[in-house]
């Protein structure tokens, strides 16, 4: 079966795909070189030798994008997707290399017409490999037959999984001790043991979920049939796990992980470049009208500029926060801490504009710059708030598992001022939780268009 062939069979991907690269590479310089006009031949060997490099970051991306792991539970179009941004982010890092390493001029033409044909040959195989062996299952062959062993609520994500994947060819052969749910979910219930049933069926994976309470069943189990040919598949009974989890070796022992964002080196570093370059630029293009604004805080009202703010940020690691100075001096001498609300009167009356059209938030910029926030990710909150709502709404404190943001997926989809604060939380969650570079780029855009002036912001 293919199961068992797998390393094999991933060997082959790749093999294929660094073909199909270099087959595009070598069909970009032909066309560029020989049947466009102005091309330069002579320069062959030098284009040969740097598809080496294009197809091994090629291979890189592909595989951290999940290309190399089992399709079977993703749609057309997220497999699609991730061709798109793997072979996006292959391109923008070969071209950095280009222009860094090989002092040579490369042709643009070359570069753009390999970028297109790449992305639509790399997504042309796979539809292809998709459609073959959609075609299989559908004839009954490369199926995965299970055998569910357990009685646990982990089960019910995992069925529905199953069911909403229809074509990846899962047949579940039956349930043992399934304490009903078998018969909620219409699957043969067996009434014999574990090993009765393995020789009998012959499953490719053994799917074993006990509750907490149960796990003396489940490690007796275990020691009945792990010493086999059989594959044995835990479903880990694990709650409160909201933004993931991580399976590591440690010496020999497996060690999960939960609820650490599933962020690896080269994410923080390009999260970090697109905060460097992203807040260096806007604090260029932008000083004359922050200089503007400096002017305007101060000829209306009395009192610094700026006004520093205690936060909380990565790890729960306090900073101060810079936000021109929106309210008059000692506004919360009386009131004590408090959330801005609509119609404040303690803001100045240019402190209105700036807040409802966030251009006080501007001064953030210089927090990006220096390490202390990001330009998307969860919005910071005071010491005092985050003390009381870590004891009042569930999953809290995991916001701060990310450098805290000037912008966020919260925000930009109107959960700003006194909106519900647990939805927020949802927002800030589901952000970190499915983060990419892409994601950053998407909500950036939409603050542009949409983010700046909200009804919500006073």
């Amino acid at each position: 079966m293919l199961r068992e062939h797998q390393f094999s069979l991933n060997l082959f991907q790749k093999v294929l795909d660094g073909a199909l690269v270099l087959i595009c590479w070598v069909l970009a310089f032909y066309i560029r070189f020989n049947l466009m006009p102005g091309g330069q031949a002579s320069m062959g060997w030098i284009y040969l030798k740097l598809s080496f490099p294009l197809i091994f970051v090629t291979l890189y991306f592909l595989s951290k994008n999940g290309l190399y792991r089992s399709q079977r539970f993703s749609t057309r179009m997220s497999e699609i997707a991730a061709v798109i941004k793997a072979n996006g982010l292959t391109f923008i890092c070969f071209i950095l290399l280009l222009y860094l390493v090989f002092p040579a001029k490369f042709s643009r033409i070359t570069l753009a017409v390999y970028y297109i044909l790449s992305t639509v040959v790399l997504i042309a195989f796979r539809l292809m490999v998709r459609n073959f062996l959609r075609s299989l299952r559908s004839k009954g062959k490369n199926l995965r037959h299970l055998l569910f062993v357990g009685n646990g609520e982990q089960f019910l994500g995992y069925i529905e999984t199953i069911r909403k994947y229809k074509d990846a060819g899962i047949n579940i052969i039956g349930w043992i001790d399934s304490g009903g749910l078998s018969d909620k979910f219409k699957i043969t219930d067996l009434n014999m043991s574990v090993g009765d049933a393995r020789e009998k069926y012959n499953p490719d994976f053994i799917v074993m979920g006990y509750p907490a309470g149960e796990q003396k069943k489940a490690q007796h189990i275990i020691t009945k049939v792990y010493n086999d040919v059989t594959n044995i598949q835990i479903l880990p009974d694990i709650s409160n796990i909201y933004i993931g989890h991580d399976i590591s070796n440690f010496a020999g022992i497996p060690i999960i992980t939960i609820n650490s964002p599933t962020l690896n080196i080269l994410d923080l570093i390009l999260k970090r470049v697109l905060d460097l370059f992203g807040a260096l630029v806007g604090l260029i293009i932008l000083s004359p009208f922050l200089l503007l604004v400096s002017a305007l805080v101060k000829l209306t009202s009395k009192g610094p500029i700026f006004y520093g703010q205690e936060r909380i940020t990565l790890s729960g690691k306090p900073f101060t926060m810079w936000k021109f100075r929106s309210m008059n001096i000692g506004a919360e001498s009386q009131s004590g801490a408090v959330w801005a609300v609509k119609d404040d009167p303690r803001r100045t009356k240019f402190g209105t504009f700036l807040r409802s059209s966030s251009i006080d938030e501007l001064p953030q910029l210089w927090n990006v710059l220096i390490g202390d926030m990001s330009l998307v990710g969860p919005r910071p909150e005071r010491p005092i708030f985050v003390d009381q709502f870590r004891h009042e709404i569930p999953a809290y404190m995991l916001r701060h598992k990310m450098r805290a943001g000037i912008t966020g997926w919260a925000q930009v989809n109107g959960l700003r001022g006194d909106t519900s604060l647990e939805k927020r939380i949802e927002f800030d969650i589901y952000y970190i939780k499915h983060w990419s570079f892409w994601m950053d780029i998407k909500i950036l855009f939409m603050t542009i268009w949409t983010g700046f002036i909200n009804k919500n912001a006073y």
